[in-house]
């Protein structure tokens, strides 16, 4: 450096001048005595301002001079950026949330399978438990929602539509949970569970289409845990279906003694009531059912938002009035059916999306129809029957691929 480059000092001083005289001018209305020290003020601000200009286009012409050579090395290498927390678990949520979505969508396109396949089963002289198709879709919302390997292939082949496919997976499974559960004594408890779980899920979806496969089934998950509630009654029902009366019997009042829940209590006795109706013991039929429905009612008044509850109520109602029907009490089947309609009124106009309640509510009108007419009524039947068939007829528009509507 010659002698006459200036210094270092040289040139920061030289900087504050030139910022002094860029803000000078703009501060001469400021009072005398105010006027130096705004001036420095504004001059620390203007040099600040200065750098940072000068440090930002450092830092971009540093970003252009570089782009080329890290992207070349970045492409050769297969680099790439980490990414943070915060991004990984969106991606994540996402990943999940789609999942989710698509294993909505794939269960209602199998939802109609299996209703297809419960047509045919029936058209060809099978008796079908009602709510065979909604425990069938339980059953593949468990087998989705396992994490269990060895419940893989069952989850394939769901999401190929193949009802059967999965069927002989969840067998496979079973086959292999029971060799392992008979082979590793002190795993033998919860393997003997995980193997009925299995059963259940196998028989919920064959008892669709049979109901003496569905039957063997629940046979076999009772066998591996006699002790399980719903085994028993989803047993009962079969056995009731298949016309086994005694063995239903057995299986609803197993069910009772294993309860230890409420809600169970009043199913297992719901059940024991529909046996008995079965045999034509309108009367003791009638006192299970009331039964049933004394602890359903305690549960709803205590949980009146639960809509599975109230659904329990209405559903209890209805048959406490098809046992005073057929007893010829029309007065008292009538009230009880007005107090189930009035249940299902509430729970489909919370959720007028849902089908279901539509068509609860759609039979509800028909029940109180079919009273009306018994009663001479006909005028009054005519209006409950044409309620329920502009219920019907919404529904069959809004799926007009369902032969069943």
């Amino acid at each position: 450096m010659s002698e006459n480059d200036p210094t270092l000092l040289d040139s920061l001083l030289a900087a504050r001048d030139w910022a002094r005289g860029q803000a000078a001018p703009y501060l001469t209305w400021l009072p005398d005595w105010l006027e130096p020290h705004a001036i420095d003020v504004a001059t620390v601000l203007i040099l600040l301002g200065a750098f940072a200009g000068l440090v930002k286009w450092g830092t971009d012409l540093w970003a252009i001079v570089t782009w080329a050579p890290r992207s070349l090395w970045r492409l050769a290498t297969g680099y790439e950026a980490p990414k943070s927390e915060t991004a990984i678990a969106g991606e994540a949520a996402q990943r999940a949330e789609e999942a989710a979505l698509r294993t909505e969508q794939g269960i209602d396109e199998l939802r109609a399978l299996l209703t297809a396949q419960a047509e045919t089963a029936e058209r060809g002289g099978a008796e079908l438990p009602e709510d065979a198709i909604e425990r069938a879709v339980a059953a593949m919302r468990e087998v989705f929602s396992s994490n269990d390997p060895s419940k893989a292939e069952a989850q394939e082949a769901l999401r190929e539509g193949n009802l059967r496919a999965a069927e002989d997976a969840l067998e496979k499974a079973f086959k292999q949970e029971t060799a392992d559960y008979a082979r590793l004594d002190d795993e033998t408890r919860q393997l003997r569970s995980k193997a009925a779980r299995t059963a259940r899920d196998k028989a919920a979806l064959a008892a669709t289409r049979s109901v003496e496969e569905g039957l063997d089934w629940y046979q076999k998950a009772a066998a591996l845990e006699p002790e399980h509630v719903w085994t028993q009654i989803e047993l009962a029902g079969l056995l009731r279906s298949h016309g086994n009366l005694n063995a239903a019997i057995k299986a609803a009042q197993t069910a009772l003694e294993a309860a230890d829940e409420n809600r169970d209590r009043s199913v297992a006795m719901s059940a024991i009531g529909d046996v008995l109706k079965e045999q034509g013991d309108l009367g003791k039929a009638l006192e299970s059912y009331q039964a049933s429905m004394v602890i359903t009612e305690r549960l709803a008044r205590a949980d009146a938002s639960n809509a599975g509850l109230q659904r329990d109520l209405s559903v209890s109602h209805n048959k406490i009035g098809d046992v005073l029907k057929e007893q010829g009490d029309l007065g008292k089947a009538l009230e009880s059916y007005q107090a189930s309609h009035t249940i299902f009124e509430d729970l489909a106009r919370a959720d007028a999306s849902n089908a279901g309640l539509q068509r609860d509510l759609s039979v509800s009108h028909e029940r109180i129809g079919d009273v009306l007419r018994s009663r001479g009524d006909l005028g009054k039947a005519l209006e409950s029957y044409q309620a329920s068939m502009v219920i019907t007829e919404r529904l069959a528009r809004a799926d007009a691929s369902n032969a069943g509507l």
